[in-house]
């Protein structure tokens, strides 16, 4: 994310947190398509994410005003939407075993070749899967990673490490499609 986009969305943080409604607009409508695309890749359903996303939208509407630095609405946001997909997740046995088939019985082959990385990633396990797809799909830096998982940096790359390896074996495994 280059400065003057923060600057801007920190800006529209500032307004929402004052009760203007055109900003909080803006911030749903400019952060929609990302936090969708992310909580898709942890839920591994457009469904499941939709929902996800509709809870998401209710605690920054009820939490906007308790956040302390509206330069950290980045790492936040994407926080509560790992969180509302974690509790989406647990709450649902169903769901769970629905994500399970599928990350068995993945064509990972025709996703690779159709160049569709969610659907990828979305075959990888849960923490894998979000990892990259924050890492270089939304392009959180190592260190912001640290402080959205609530990690330590040494942990966040011997976890990226891993969720690279798997990822490569996964391809390896469908001919390397990609």
């Amino acid at each position: 994310m280059d400065k003057e986009q923060a600057i801007r969305d920190e800006i529209l943080v500032l307004r929402a947190q004052m009760g203007e409604a055109d900003a909080l607009a803006a911030l749903v409508q400019g952060w929609q398509p990302r936090l969708w695309a992310f909580a898709r890749v942890l839920t591994g359903d457009d469904e499941a994410a939709w929902d996800v996303m509709q809870d998401v939208w209710v605690a920054v509407l009820r939490d906007l005003r308790r956040l302390g630095a509206p330069a950290r609405f980045r790492p936040w946001v994407f926080r509560i939407v790992r969180n509302k997909s974690a509790d989406r997740i647990r709450g649902a046995v169903r769901q769970r075993r629905l994500l399970q088939e599928r990350a068995e019985h993945a064509d990972v082959s025709a996703a690779a070749g159709q160049g569709d990385v969610r659907e990828v990633l979305s075959s990888l396990p849960d923490a894998d899967g979000s990892l990259l797809a924050l890492h270089y799909l939304e392009g959180f830096s190592y260190e912001e990673l640290a402080e959205l998982l609530e990690i330590p940096l040494g942990t966040v790359k011997s976890r990226l490490n891993t969720a690279r390896t798997r990822l490569r074996t996964l391809l390896e495994a469908h001919d390397g499609q990609f």
